[in-house]
């Protein structure tokens, strides 16, 4: 397939992260990071971060802008919780992460409901959140290797595992197995981490206690997109990892080992720095028998991919993996992409695909269509 594009906009101010809102998939909400460099011979020498939150409407194949709210704090991240469509988490550049009610009013779209400081200091940033299923908890991960879990009816930081990455903690995921409390964690170190929450109660655990297990060999670069995949054949837990040396790969972990197993890899010719599951009603078993998972990164200098990844129908059989489409019309760094969704849509061909570019400050609505 070839994508086309439908339309763009340059925004003021350099776009991290995105996300439609799941409860109104018309409006979406784009986090923005500017970094104001100091003047070493001036009195404020110190850089400084600030951002916004802008929401835009799409529909019937119209852009507009609904709201730009503006914010001291450059956004790393953003999330909207499982269970409640209508509430996100920002993750900031001061250490805090933000809890965030939207509803479109005559006065606004985003509010701002509670505030909780998970960094050490200020100057650590919250790279990335990511909610658990139907709960309140969340695991972050931060500019100084640390991994935390948060609670966030409690407003406070459950517990705290230091320095689980030797450099930056660039992002966070549950396992797919829903009855485990089980964290991913991947960072600039080139590691892959599985920390076991279940029995943990302490506000800080030790980096080499008995429920934690590293893998550094599987990843040839930074770990910075990690997606669980749900298989409903196997016990085992399934991911699909991003890096920064351009390969998506999928990943077996089974329990008591040590190591992850490689069940796939494929180069994408630029740094996967997100993965998203594309979750429209497309049957998910193919003619072949192989269920299909659909997934859409972004690919840094690449731009966007839309890849179909095929699960083998027996245990003993290759993973396999498909680009359906690319979008390479950013002219800078895709750290940010979504798709619009629809219950009622049955083919990739129906998507409305958003995805952004940092320092060109580009926002593209696109589509794919038959070659």
């Amino acid at each position: 397939m070839t994508s086309k594009l439908v339309t763009s906009k340059t925004l003021e101010l350099p776009p991290s992260c995105m996300h439609f809102v799941p409860s109104q998939s018309q409006y979406f909400i784009v986090g923005t990071y500017d970094l104001a460099i100091g003047d070493p011979g001036s009195a404020s020498s110190e850089s400084r971060r600030s951002g916004s939150l802008i929401v835009f409407r799409y529909a019937d194949r119209e852009l507009t802008l609904v709201e730009d709210f503006p914010v001291p704090y450059a956004v790393l991240d953003l999330q909207f919780r499982n269970d409640k469509p209508e509430s996100f988490a920002v993750a900031s550049s001061a250490g805090d992460v933000h809890l965030y009610s939207f509803q479109c009013t005559i006065r606004a779209c985003v509010t701002l409901e509670h505030t909780i400081r998970v960094a050490p200091s200020s100057d650590t940033l919250v790279l990335s959140l990511k909610w658990l299923w139907n709960a309140n908890m969340m695991a972050i991960t931060m500019s100084n290797g640390d991994v935390a879990i948060v609670d966030t009816e409690h407003l406070k930081i459950r517990h705290t595992l230091p320095r689980a990455h030797s450099l930056e903690a660039w992002v966070a995921a549950w396992s797919p197995l829903r009855e485990k409390l089980v964290a991913y964690s991947g960072g600039d170190d080139s590691v892959l981490c599985r920390h076991d929450c279940s029995n943990r109660q302490d506000s800080s655990v030790p980096r080499n206690h008995a429920d934690f297990v590293q893998d550094t060999k599987l990843h040839g670069a930074g770990v910075t997109a990690i997606l669980p995949l749900c298989v409903d054949h196997d016990e085992s837990e399934f991911l699909v990892t991003g890096s920064y040396d351009e390969y998506v790969r999928v990943l077996k972990i089974t329990p008591g080992l040590k190591r992850a197993k490689l069940l796939l890899e494929q180069r994408m010719d630029g740094g996967v720095w997100q993965l998203r599951l594309l979750n429209y009603s497309q049957p998910p078993i193919t003619e072949t028998g192989k269920a299909c998972h659909w997934v859409l990164a972004s690919c840094m200098h690449a731009g966007c991919r839309v890849l179909k990844i095929f699960e083998p129908p027996h245990r003993d059989e290759n993973w396999s993996l498909e680009v359906v489409g690319k979008f390479e019309a950013h002219e800078s760094m895709n750290y940010a992409s979504d798709a619009q969704q629809d219950p009622q849509v049955r083919d990739v061909k129906d998507l409305t695909f958003i995805s952004t570019s940092f320092y060109d400050k580009k926002l593209c609505v696109w589509r794919l269509e038959d070659t």
